[in-house]
């Protein structure tokens, strides 16, 4: 098996739902994880264990049922920790200002979003549309991949994870180290350049924020005028 200490601290130096109506306000250090349309096998980006470190740090943390489906997780194992459980994702979406799940998030998905939250899963660039990301940028979403940032070589550290990582629970461990402080920084502050000055490597991530696209390859792909993270998170904040 890896050495899961190592790839740890390499991160560190390098459907359609109906919307119903809702009065709760979005909580400033909030977080919200979303389950999979389609469960990827056994493996959670985020054990019980980790998500007591976020509860612990004073951030209300919410699930849909069911997020941890196939896994050896149950939602009683989160909600020991506790987790606020929902079923309607518009309600999620409702209750926290970050939503995090693996698999991209959908046009529908978005629909049902507030304005100015901060997205954070995994994507492709060669998949998105360009009716996506004008979604994405109508609310003025922060949009983040956690794909997109990589380890000193150059990869993926999220694809060397779930590549190379040969047991279920390594990789469930792996997965919750490497997310577990971006997750905890961008749901800790209130603006995302804090986030990232915190934990750099965010900047990686980031393909759309305030309305503009900030990631070279896609605006190139898409037809999107080119924002440079650094220089638009600071001029706007």
């Amino acid at each position: 098996m890896h050495n899961l200490d190592i790839l740890y601290n390499d991160t560190i130096l390098a459907t359609q739902e109906q919307p119903v109506q809702v009065d709760a306000p979005v909580r400033e250090l909030s977080v919200g994880f979303v389950k999979d349309e389609n469960p990827m096998g056994e493996f959670v980006i985020m054990t019980p264990a980790a998500v007591q470190s976020l509860v612990d740090d004073d951030i209300h943390v919410c699930m849909q049922h069911g997020f941890s489906a196939g896994s050896a997780y149950s939602d009683a194992d989160y909600a020991d920790v506790g987790v606020e459980f929902v079923d309607d994702f518009y309600l999620l979406a409702s209750m926290a200002r970050v939503l995090v799940k693996f698999q991209p998030f959908t046009a529908d998905q978005v629909a049902l979003m507030k304005e100015d939250q901060i997205l954070f899963s995994t994507q492709d660039v060669a998949l998105m549309s360009r009716e996506y990301i004008e979604a994405v940028n109508a609310k003025r979403i922060a949009a983040l991949a956690m794909n997109f940032i990589e380890d000193r070589k150059g990869g993926s550290i999220t694809d060397r994870i779930l590549t190379e990582t040969l047991s279920v629970t390594g990789m469930n461990i792996a997965l919750s180290n490497f997310l577990l402080p971006l997750v905890t920084e961008l749901a800790a502050n209130t603006r995302l350049r804090f986030a990232l000055q915190k934990r750099p490597v965010l900047m990686e991530s980031v393909y759309c924020y305030a309305g503009q696209v900030c990631h070279k390859e896609l605006a190139d792909l898409l037809g999107f005028p080119y924002r440079d993270i650094v220089t638009l998170c600071w001029d706007l904040n």
